[in-house]
C-alpha cells in the first residue's frame, strides 16, 4: 500500500540523511523512487513530497546532516557553547518520527491522482523468474492517441528491457491480441488505451519517460 510504501521511504531516506547531506540523498534517491514505483504500481506524485520533508527531517538529526546545522554550530561556537554530533537528536527524532506518520496519512490522500481507476490505469503482476513484470500504461496524447500507429509499428519492443505489449484494453475490453487475424492486424492504438507491457524495471522506467504514455 501506500502506506507502508511511504513509511518504508522516509526511514531509509532519514537515517541516510542523518550522515550524509539531505540534499544530495534527495537527488540520488529520485531516480530509484521512480523506478521502485513503476515496478510496484505505486502513483509517484504520492512521495515526492514525502521524500524531499523526510530527507529535510532527517538533516536535523545530526550536526552532519545539513549545512544550516553548521551554521548554528559556528553561532555558538562564539557563544561559548560546543555543539556535539548527536546535541540535535533528542529534539528532532521525535519531529521526524511524527512526520513519518504524517506523510504515511496525509500523502497518499492529498497528493497524486485523485479519479484513478487501478484496475486500468497500472497494472502490474508478480514479478517473474527472469525478472520481467507486466505493467500497463495508458495513451494520454501525441502520436500514439491519433489512431495511426499499429503496436508494431510503435517500436516498443527496440526498448531496453521491454518485452513488448502483451495486451491491449479500450473501454475496459480487450481489443489486442484477437483470434481474428483480420482484426488483430487492423487495430491501432487510440487515446485513452490501455498497453500491458512486459518489462523489466529498468524497462518500466523509459517507458515511463516516454512522450504520450501516462
Amino acid at each position: 500500500s501506500h502506506f507502508s510504501g511511504i513509511v518504508r521511504l522516509c526511514l531509509l531516506v532519514g537515517p541516510l540523511s542523518a550522515i550524509v547531506n539531505n540534499t544530495p540523498v534527495t537527488a540520488m534517491m529520485v531516480p530509484v523512487l521512480e523506478g521502485w514505483c513503476s515496478r510496484m504500481g505505486f502513483d509517484a506524485a504520492k512521495f515526492g513530497i514525502p521524500l524531499a520533508f523526510s530527507a529535510q527531517l532527517g538533516g536535523g538529526l545530526t550536526l552532519m546532516g545539513s549545512p544550516t546545522n553548521f551554521a548554528a554550530r559556528k553561532t555558538y561556537l562564539q557563544s561559548g557553547y560546543h555543539v556535539g554530533f548527536f546535541e540535535f537528536t533528542i529534539v528532532a527524532a521525535p519531529l521526524y518520527l511524527l512526520g513519518v506518520l504524517f506523510f504515511a496519512i496525509l500523502a497518499p490522500r492529498m497528493l497524486g491522482q485523485k479519479n484513478e481507476a487501478p484496475a486500468l490505469r497500472r497494472q502490474v503482476s508478480a514479478e517473474e523468474a527472469d525478472g520481467y513484470f507486466r505493467i500497463g500504461f495508458r495513451i494520454s496524447r501525441g502520436g500514439f492517441a491519433r489512431g495511426k500507429l499499429k503496436i508494431e509499428q510503435a517500436g516498443f519492443d527496440r526498448m531496453p528491457g521491454v518485452g513488448g505489449v502483451r495486451v491491449v484494453i479500450r473501454d475496459g475490453e480487450k481489443v489486442w491480441p484477437l483470434e481474428d487475424v483480420g482484426e488483430t492486424q487492423a487495430y491501432r492504438m487510440k487515446l485513452d488505451d490501455m498497453l500491458i507491457f512486459r518489462a523489466t524495471a529498468e524497462g518500466a522506467v523509459g517507458l515511463r519517460g516516454q512522450g504520450g504514455l501516462q
